[in-house]
Protein backbone atom coordinates (compact mmCIF):
# COMPACT_ATOMS: atom_id res chain seq x y z
CA UNK A 1 0.00 0.00 0.00
CA UNK A 2 2.35 2.75 1.20
CA UNK A 3 4.34 2.03 -2.77
CA UNK A 4 1.04 2.57 -4.09
CA UNK A 5 0.33 5.50 -2.30
CA UNK A 6 4.22 6.62 -3.26
CA UNK A 7 3.58 5.97 -7.22
CA UNK A 8 0.33 7.49 -7.02
CA UNK A 9 2.13 10.75 -5.46
CA UNK A 10 4.82 10.68 -7.70
CA UNK A 11 3.20 9.60 -11.32
CA UNK A 12 0.19 11.69 -10.75
CA UNK A 13 -0.78 11.72 -14.33
CA UNK A 14 -2.53 8.47 -13.10
CA UNK A 15 -5.14 9.72 -11.92
CA UNK A 16 -5.26 13.61 -12.80
CA UNK A 17 -5.89 13.16 -16.20
CA UNK A 18 -8.44 10.64 -15.98
CA UNK A 19 -10.23 12.57 -13.67
CA UNK A 20 -9.68 15.85 -15.57
CA UNK A 21 -11.53 14.28 -18.21
CA UNK A 22 -14.14 12.99 -16.33
CA UNK A 23 -15.08 16.76 -15.07
CA UNK A 24 -14.87 17.69 -18.94
CA UNK A 25 -17.75 14.92 -19.43
CA UNK A 26 -19.58 15.85 -16.66
CA UNK A 27 -19.08 19.47 -17.47
CA UNK A 28 -20.98 19.22 -20.69
CA UNK A 29 -23.54 17.14 -19.17
CA UNK A 30 -23.91 19.40 -16.51
CA UNK A 31 -24.08 22.16 -18.69
CA UNK A 32 -26.27 20.75 -21.49
CA UNK A 33 -28.89 19.92 -18.93
CA UNK A 34 -28.78 23.30 -17.25
CA UNK A 35 -29.07 25.42 -20.60
CA UNK A 36 -30.03 22.67 -23.50
CA UNK A 37 -28.40 22.74 -26.74
CA UNK A 38 -26.56 26.29 -27.10
CA UNK A 39 -26.24 27.52 -31.00
CA UNK A 40 -25.04 31.20 -30.19
CA UNK A 41 -21.95 32.89 -29.53
CA UNK A 42 -22.78 33.26 -25.94
CA UNK A 43 -23.61 29.58 -25.18
CA UNK A 44 -22.43 29.06 -21.18
CA UNK A 45 -20.90 25.77 -22.22
CA UNK A 46 -17.83 27.42 -23.24
CA UNK A 47 -16.48 26.47 -19.30
CA UNK A 48 -16.28 22.93 -21.19
CA UNK A 49 -13.52 22.93 -23.10
CA UNK A 50 -11.82 24.82 -20.10
CA UNK A 51 -11.26 21.55 -18.72
CA UNK A 52 -10.26 19.91 -21.50
CA UNK A 53 -7.18 22.09 -21.85
CA UNK A 54 -6.32 21.39 -18.44
CA UNK A 55 -6.26 17.64 -19.03
CA UNK A 56 -4.36 18.33 -22.45
CA UNK A 57 -1.66 20.72 -20.47
CA UNK A 58 -1.38 18.12 -17.40
CA UNK A 59 -1.15 15.15 -19.90
CA UNK A 60 1.69 17.26 -21.90
CA UNK A 61 3.14 17.81 -18.84
CA UNK A 62 2.93 14.03 -18.18
CA UNK A 63 4.70 12.58 -21.43
CA UNK A 64 7.13 15.67 -20.59
CA UNK A 65 8.20 13.86 -17.30
CA UNK A 66 8.24 10.62 -19.22
CA UNK A 67 10.54 11.72 -21.53
CA UNK A 68 12.88 13.32 -18.96
CA UNK A 69 12.73 9.98 -17.07
CA UNK A 70 13.76 7.85 -20.38
CA UNK A 71 16.13 10.45 -22.10
CA UNK A 72 17.67 12.71 -19.82
CA UNK A 73 17.87 10.88 -16.36
CA UNK A 74 20.32 12.48 -14.33
CA UNK A 75 18.17 15.44 -14.11
CA UNK A 76 15.04 13.64 -13.76
CA UNK A 77 16.91 12.22 -10.69
CA UNK A 78 17.96 15.71 -9.67
CA UNK A 79 14.72 16.79 -10.01
CA UNK A 80 12.50 14.08 -7.99
CA UNK A 81 14.98 12.56 -6.09
CA UNK A 82 16.65 8.73 -6.07
CA UNK A 83 17.17 6.05 -3.61
CA UNK A 84 21.01 6.00 -2.04
CA UNK A 85 21.97 3.54 0.70
CA UNK A 86 22.35 5.54 4.25
CA UNK A 87 25.90 4.24 5.64
CA UNK A 88 25.11 4.86 8.91
CA UNK A 89 21.87 2.78 9.17
CA UNK A 90 22.50 1.24 6.18
CA UNK A 91 18.72 1.19 5.09
CA UNK A 92 17.16 2.57 1.61
CA UNK A 93 16.32 6.61 1.17
CA UNK A 94 15.22 9.00 -1.11
CA UNK A 95 17.33 11.70 -1.23
CA UNK A 96 16.09 14.68 -3.54
CA UNK A 97 18.68 17.00 -4.21
CA UNK A 98 16.47 19.82 -6.09
CA UNK A 99 14.70 19.76 -2.84
CA UNK A 100 18.01 20.37 -0.70
CA UNK A 101 18.86 23.52 -3.37
CA UNK A 102 14.89 24.64 -2.90
CA UNK A 103 15.42 25.41 0.67
CA UNK A 104 19.21 26.77 0.49
CA UNK A 105 17.39 29.23 -2.14
CA UNK A 106 16.80 32.91 -1.71
CA UNK A 107 13.48 34.01 -1.34
CA UNK A 108 13.22 36.23 -4.30
CA UNK A 109 14.51 33.40 -6.30
CA UNK A 110 12.24 30.97 -5.00
CA UNK A 111 8.76 33.31 -5.56
CA UNK A 112 10.62 33.99 -9.55
CA UNK A 113 10.77 30.36 -10.08
CA UNK A 114 7.15 29.66 -8.87
CA UNK A 115 5.35 32.53 -9.99
CA UNK A 116 7.26 31.74 -13.70
CA UNK A 117 5.87 27.79 -13.54
CA UNK A 118 2.57 29.46 -12.85
CA UNK A 119 2.72 31.72 -15.55
CA UNK A 120 3.87 28.78 -17.55
CA UNK A 121 0.73 26.07 -16.69
CA UNK A 122 -1.81 29.56 -16.78
CA UNK A 123 -0.24 30.60 -20.16
CA UNK A 124 -0.27 26.84 -21.79
CA UNK A 125 -4.09 26.59 -20.69
CA UNK A 126 -5.15 29.80 -22.39
CA UNK A 127 -3.40 29.08 -25.68
CA UNK A 128 -5.10 25.24 -25.59
CA UNK A 129 -8.35 26.46 -24.47
CA UNK A 130 -8.55 29.67 -27.56
CA UNK A 131 -7.54 26.24 -29.68
CA UNK A 132 -10.54 24.43 -28.60
CA UNK A 133 -13.23 26.86 -28.23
Amino acid sequence: MKKLKFILQHIDGIWSVPLVFLLFWFAGIFLQSVFGYGVGAYDPSFIQPLFLAGAVVIGATNFAIGGLYFTFRGIYKYLYGQKQINRDTKQEERINFSKIDWKNASVGLRYSVAFGIFLYYVTAIIFVYLKLV
